[in-house]
């Protein structure tokens, strides 16, 4: 059930109103009134540990059941590539199954009628896929690449040219080199798996859906979410990341409105443009540069120097044989 968009992280609960439930809970947080009586209190989940050092966090108060983690990676070497939807359900099942819980389900009935019980609410879901540069040179070129991308409503962050992410309260995207970020969660460098994403030049690209996301799309219910939907929505997403740079086009200049001609100029030469409009000028015309593949907030690196030329092509990987074979 390996896939090539899989499920990397996973967070959901259910309410069972019959209750009669195992209880397990790390703890309970408790809030008092004024008159220092409880009015409310909440059950805390608890680690439960499986082999490779992972974990999960699991919650039980009688009622309701929560489940949180890298479900695919839980007992498993490492997470180079992980389950689709369907196997990421079937593995919650069997966690829960351990711990004497019952599965998640979807709902049962009509809504608003009184017979109805809805299924398992998801609050979190990450979906992720691996891509080839070719070497870990070129890798760190993508990253850099990447970086250089602004995403409309969403801050980005960096750290080197390592790792990329761009975030707000719907969702996150991020992109990191995987061999270097398996190197700092402990995987020895002779690992077959590590020597493999640093010959490829593995870059991983994830997007984390948030609870507001998932509810705005309608993806927050168990039976709602299909792998098909996940693809989509994936492919969407990050296709904000593939915008075509057109600055290396001969006729671009003489495409471009005539008052942005000259701000676009000096951004192509290296110019740093905060320093010669205002800031509100400088919105102005990057909203019109914007439809021309130009990107003038971004500071624009020129070498001083002859390079040469050079194409990166990410591309998608499948799981490789040898892989499913480790898994098995």
């Amino acid at each position: 059930m390996l896939n090539a968009l899989f499920v990397d992280w996973l967070s959901a609960s259910q309410l069972h109103p019959q209750g009669g439930l195992p209880i397990v809970t790390g703890g309970l947080i408790v809030q008092y009134d004024a008159q220092g009586l409880p009015r409310f209190e909440r059950n805390c989940s608890t680690g439960f540990s499986g082999s490779y050092e992972t974990s999960l966090r699991v919650g039980c108060d009688g009622y309701r059941v929560s489940l949180s983690g890298n479900i695919g990676r839980f007992s498993r070497q490492d997470n180079l590539f992980n389950y689709g939807w369907e196997g990421t359900k079937e593995a919650c099942n069997r966690i829960l199954a351990l711990l004497g819980l019952p599965a998640f389900t979807g709902s049962i009935g009509i809504e608003g009628t009184q017979d109805y019980r809805r299924g398992a609410v998801v609050s979190r879901l990450d979906c992720t896929a691996n891509y080839a540069t070719g070497n870990e040179s070129q890798a760190r070129a993508c990253i850099r690449w990447l970086a250089a991308r602004s995403i409309a409503r969403m801050k980005r962050g960096q750290s080197g040219d390592e790792s990329v992410w761009w975030s707000n309260t719907r969702h996150m995207l991020k992109a990191y080199i995987k061999h270097i970020e398996m190197q700092a969660h402990g995987t020895d460098k002779t690992d077959e798996a590590y020597i493999w994403c640093k010959e490829q030049g593995v870059v991983r690209m994830e997007i984390e859906l948030k609870k507001r996301l998932l509810s705005e799309m309608g993806m927050n219910d168990w039976e709602s979410i299909t792998q098909a939907k996940l693809e989509n929505l994936y492919h969407e997403q990050t296709a904000l990341l593939s915008s075509v740079d057109r600055s290396d086009e001969p006729d671009l200049i003489n495409s471009i409105p005539h008052r942005s001609r000259v701000y676009a100029s000096a951004w192509l030469a290296g110019k740093d443009l905060r320093d010669l409009c205002s800031r509100r000028t400088l919105y102005n015309h990057a909203k019109v540069l914007k439809e021309y593949g130009l990107d003038i907030m971004q500071q624009r690196n020129i070498e001083q120097f002859p390079v040469k030329v050079r194409i990166i092509e990410m591309k998608p990987l499948e799981v490789p044989d040898w892989y499913r074979r480790r898994v098995a």
